[in-house]
């Protein structure tokens, strides 16, 4: 399964699309480092690798250097969030989210979205990937999740979806959970270096959902 088949699960709305970008949105920094996640060397084979022969040794040879992350949520229909908006700032190398601390619980909208630092917006060969960490379901006759194990590359569609509304995402029957869990790992490479912060979605309130708890 493609990115472009998991977005297209994203729960639609007819209402009209609101930015993940709001104004007082309610700042949260979390200083802790991030709990290990060891990178698939498949992954890091993905991140080195730019079509060129010449370019993809010397990113092998790079140093690299972990990089900060913002993550913001923001709600579409109100009462979805403990407060209508969040902007999280993690630390170096990125971190974990538990959607827990941050939805209510009741059935409606949010959007996901991400903002990375400097480097990532004038460097090179940009790379967007997710780590699948939520099983498959079906639900009302159609499969919803990409399955555990499983990892793709989403540079484009990730682009697309941040210069908008960010991603969509449902809490009825949690669905969100089924779409959002998982590992983001974002790197590019910038003067002879490659810098990477990743970012893990989760919610503790549904571990039969997620792929450990199989």
């Amino acid at each position: 399964m493609r990115w472009a088949a998991i977005a297209f699960l994203f729960f639609a709305a007819c209402t009209k699309p609101t930015n993940y970008h709001t104004e007082n949105a309610q700042q949260v920094k979390v200083e802790d480092l991030p709990v290990d996640f060891k990178i698939p060397a498949s992954i890091w084979d993905l991140v080195e690798k730019t079509g060129d022969e010449k370019s993809t040794a010397e990113a092998s040879n790079a140093g690299i250097f972990y990089s900060s992350v913002k993550v913001f949520f923001t709600e579409k229909n109100q009462n979805i969030l403990n407060k209508p908006a969040y902007e999280v700032e993690l630390p170096r190398g990125g971190g974990n989210i538990d959607l827990a601390n941050y939805l209510t619980g009741q059935q409606g909208t949010f959007y996901v979205g991400f903002d990375l630092p400097e480097e990532f917006q004038t460097g090179t060969n940009f790379k967007a990937i997710y780590v699948s960490d939520a099983r498959k379901r079906k639900l009302d006759e159609r499969i919803f999740g990409a399955g555990c194990n499983q990892y793709f590359e989403i540079t484009p569609k990730f682009l697309l979806m941040m210069k908008t509304e960010g991603i969509k995402a449902n809490t009825t029957r949690q669905r969100h959970v089924t779409v959002l869990a998982g590992h983001y790992i974002f790197s590019v490479m910038k003067d002879n270096r490659i810098y990477i912060t990743q970012v893990t979605l989760t919610d503790s309130r549904y571990k039969n959902l997620l792929c450990e708890a199989q």
